[in-house]
């Protein structure tokens, strides 16, 4: 594994803790991080001179780059994969999340979680997994190009076993997980694809083990909602334009 940078590391721990719980108070970063408070006031002071959080009476809260930044992320996908999540969930009553693909990672880009239940499930944007893990990260490896899921699931515990689940994954046109990444969790996602049929994203929806019974009934609705998105994402491209 390449080595990071400590400083970088201790930058951008600083900087989640403020987006978290914020506004956050460098003696209260200083022992939640348990950082040195000299080290935590030099970070801060760094960050709030590039206006990636700013200072107020009680403390210091997100600011403005990070909006910037947010645009220029996935910004096609996010735009319409915002809208496309919301809907989703709010059509089954469920958790609706987007992943994206980062290496061998899938990363959680944006959530939706339904108030319709007392008992639901939430992940944390950001978070990643492994593509060999979950719903999500294998309706991404499926699709794709085959040397890259072939590399990445050669690397697989029990390498044949992946490579079954992902031809699985191709046959069905969707992933099923259950307490893979959380225990009490179950998922069913699908690929958000290219022209080229290549993976871009995955789109799932994750229930409580109470409510397994009904995953299946969102399958329909899922396959229909990603079939959407991977057209207007494909509509949208610059050689379409």
């Amino acid at each position: 594994m390449a080595e990071i940078s400590k400083t970088a590391d201790q930058a951008l721990a600083v900087l989640l803790a403020v987006s978290e719980s914020q506004p956050c108070t460098p003696a209260q970063l200083s022992r939640d991080l348990r950082m040195n408070r000299t080290v935590v006031h030099r970070l801060l002071t760094t960050l709030h001179r590039r206006g990636f959080v700013i200072r107020q009476d009680d403390g210091y809260a997100p600011g403005p780059m990070l909006i910037r930044l947010a645009d220029s992320v996935e910004s096609e996908l996010a735009e319409h994969g915002r809208m496309a999540v919301a809907q989703l969930s709010e059509t089954i009553g469920e958790t609706v999340v987007l992943h994206v693909r980062d290496s061998d990672d899938a990363v959680v880009l944006l959530q939706a979680v339904s108030s319709r239940h007392v008992v639901r499930v939430e992940h944390r944007i950001g978070s990643r997994h492994s593509l060999l893990a979950g719903a999500s990260g294998r309706a991404i490896l499926a699709f794709l190009e085959e040397k890259t899921a072939e590399r990445i699931t050669g690397k697989a515990e029990h390498p044949e076993t992946a490579r079954r689940q992902v031809e699985g994954v191709r046959h069905l046109g969707y992933a099923l997980s259950h307490d893979e990444l959380q225990l009490g969790v179950h998922g069913v996602a699908v690929p958000i694809v290219d022209e080229a049929e290549r993976a871009l994203a995955s789109l799932a929806v994750l229930v409580p083990t109470s409510r397994t019974s009904a995953i299946t009934h969102h399958i329909d609705a899922l396959l229909e909602a990603g079939v959407k998105l991977s057209a207007t994402l494909s509509l949208d491209s610059p050689r379409n334009r």
